[in-house]
Order: C-alpha cells, then structure tokens, then sequence
C-alpha cells in the first residue's frame, strides 16, 4: 500500500507540473472543461445512482439512512433518489451534446487535436463503467440472464465491527426497556400498595 501510495502521488505530481507552466492555464481549462466538470463526472453519478437506488434497492437505502441517523427523512429525497435525480442526469447529458460547443479560452480557440484529447480524458474514465460490465459478462460463467441476474443482485458482507456494534446497540435498548418496565412495575406496586393501606386505615377507622 505504501508503494502503490507513493507512485500514485509522484504520478499525480507528474501530471500537474504542466498547469504551473507559462501555457498552463489553458491545460488546466481542457482538464477542467472535459473531466472535472464534464459529463464524465455526471457519467458516473449517474450509475452511481442507478446502482444505489435501483440495484441495491431505494427502500434499502431508505432503511439504511433511517438506521444510521435515527429517524426516517422525508419520502421527498426517496422519490429524488429514484425518479428526479436520474431523469435530471439523463435531461443535461443530452442537453450537453445538442448544445455543445468546442472549448475556448477567452478569444483562443482550442485546436481539433485538443478536443479529441480532452473527449480522451473523458473517456477514460467513463468507460470503466461499461468496461467492466462487459468483461463480467464475458468472464462470468452461466447464461445471459443468469449472469446478468447475479450481477446486478447486491452481495452484501457486514464487518464484524459492524455487527458486534449493532448487537451492543441492541442489547442496550433492551438494557433501557427492561429498566424501563422495572420503573414501571415499582411504581404500579407503590401506587397499589398506597391504595391498600388507605383502604385499611378507612376500615379501620
């Protein structure tokens, strides 16, 4: 780990020094224009939530958010999770391409060969995604729809950590409930015992 550190920070360090030279702004624009803020970035958000919501499952997801905070949030984000947000990505990445316009820089525009090298920095990144999928249909053994039905089914392992907390978390509001019904079982016992001896010193009397 501290290698594969090391050389992905020399490499990365690499890859700046151009952005500190006298042109580097106009490197820093194509970086910027295609894969900051591109739609490489929207790509991946996009399957992101399509493998969250729709995969993994909205209502697990739900639960999950509603298990870690305490309380349940309003069903306005689940219906943004699962209908909003990925028709709002599929709308601008459209939009991106019926709209689109070559990069420029003030009055500089960008040659022919820096657009196909900034759709390059997109693109490797984007097609990861896809990428892979292809490759786990490829390598994985069975049918299409079976392949493509254990692909796509969550496989979920909890840490021990984990476990061994939510366990703890479990025992201590059982812990709390039991001394709970103990406060209220003493206070039952007191009101009927007060109850009683009013009722005999009456007779009593």
């Amino acid at each position: 780990r501290k290698k594969f550190t090391l050389g992905m920070t020399v490499f990365m360090c690499l890859l700046g020094l151009p952005m500190i030279t006298r042109g580097g702004i106009y490197v820093f624009q194509l970086m910027d224009f295609y894969a900051a803020s591109g739609l490489s970035l929207l790509w991946c958000v996009f399957f992101q939530t399509i493998a969250i919501c729709w995969v993994f499952g909205a209502k697990k997801f739900y639960l999950c958010i509603e298990e870690m905070i305490g309380y349940r949030v309003s069903m306005y984000w689940y219906v943004c999770w699962v209908f909003l947000a990925p028709a709002f990505m599929v709308f601008i990445f459209v939009f991106y391409f019926v709209r689109y316009s070559p990069i420029t820089m003030g009055a500089y525009h960008y040659p022919a060969w820096g657009e196909v090298l900034g759709f390059a920095i997109s693109l490797s990144s984007m097609l990861w995604v896809p990428g892979y999928a292809i490759y786990y249909l490829l390598s994985t053994k069975g049918s299409w729809s079976e392949v493509l039905r254990q692909g796509v089914t969550p496989v979920i392992k909890p840490r021990m950590e984990a476990v061994m907390a939510e366990e703890k978390a479990r025992l201590t509001c059982q812990d709390v409930r039991d001394v709970e019904m103990n406060i209220e079982a003493d206070l039952s016992d007191d009101s009927c015992d007060s109850y009683d001896s009013k009722r005999c010193l009456g007779e009593d009397l």
